[in-house]
């Protein structure tokens, strides 16, 4: 990068900058998706954004009864479980903290990603004593996530969504919580939301099915505060009690991508996952 400045007013400089072709086909999708200007504002906001606290640490979800069968988390991708994958994935944008409530499946995957070593992580397991739902085993990370924000994925999800985006996306709408979104045609075993511009205006649980839906894909970005909405030792969900709530506050946003995406829980789902990984780069 080369750069030379010069005032232009009393507190502001003027820079030139020479970026290569990729960084600004990022700044440029900043803009079109409406979070933007312009390159000048793009490039300010992101090196304020870079000064302060970013997202460093993910909670991991997948702790599920799922009858006897194997976790969807411990299901081979292309050669690595889904664990490694999502892991793996989430530390190329910088995560590298990570909270795994696993419930019964805590040893099997422990037997696969260890404690991070091989995958460029940190993992702490955490226990849920009881059954808590979505809302009460998060509340059990509290201690471990600070005061920056933080990413929540549930362990049976595959997608390649752009973290650095999603995280962008967060910061610029300011709400205590925003929910990776995305079209596809109404099934009843997806949460559904209701949308104004990008707040989320109601959240509906699973049970309905009509149409053209967005649905909830299990991938959140938290600030802290939300653990104040979630009573300590208490069975609560995510989708049922904490998200209604957020959106009639004005408090929940929902980021649209259009990347891969599959809750690999369903067989059906699982063999499509797998066709559609294996052909991304083609």
């Amino acid at each position: 990068m080369t750069a030379g400045a010069q005032p232009t007013g009393r507190s502001k400089a003027r820079l030139t900058i020479t970026l290569s072709p990729d960084v600004i086909d990022r700044l440029d999708r900043l803009i079109d998706q409406g979070l933007l200007s312009n390159r000048s504002q793009a490039i300010e906001t992101l090196l304020r954004r870079s000064l302060r606290p970013t997202v460093t640490t993910a909670v991991i979800l997948a702790g599920g009864d799922h009858n006897g069968s194997t976790s969807p988390a411990l299901s081979p991708i292309d050669g690595q479980s889904l664990m490694a994958r999502t892991i793996l994935h989430l530390v190329e944008f910088g995560i590298r903290s990570f909270v795994v409530l696993a419930g019964p499946n805590e040893a099997d995957i422990k037997r696969l990603v260890g404690y991070g070593e091989g995958l460029g992580a940190s993992i702490t397991y955490l226990e849920e004593r009881s059954k808590l739902g979505t809302a009460g085993a998060l509340k059990l990370a509290q201690a471990y996530i600070g005061e920056e924000p933080f990413l929540v994925i549930h362990g049976d999800v595959l997608t390649d969504i752009d973290i650095a985006d999603f995280i962008a996306f967060h910061l610029n709408e300011n709400t205590i919580a925003t929910i990776a979104v995305k079209p596809r045609q109404a099934e009843k075993r997806y949460g559904q939301v209701l949308l104004q511009g990008n707040r989320i205006t109601n959240f509906l649980e699973r049970g309905r099915e009509a149409g053209i839906s967005i649905v909830n894909t299990g991938v959140y970005l938290f600030q802290p505060a939300v653990f104040g909405m979630i009573g300590q030792g208490e069975s609560s969900q995510l989708e049922g009690d904490v998200f209604p709530k957020l959106a009639r506050m004005g408090e929940l946003s929902a980021f649209l991508f259009q990347g891969i995406w599959y809750d690999i829980s369903s067989p059906k789902n699982y063999r499509k996952a797998k066709m559609r990984w294996s052909e991304r780069g083609e």
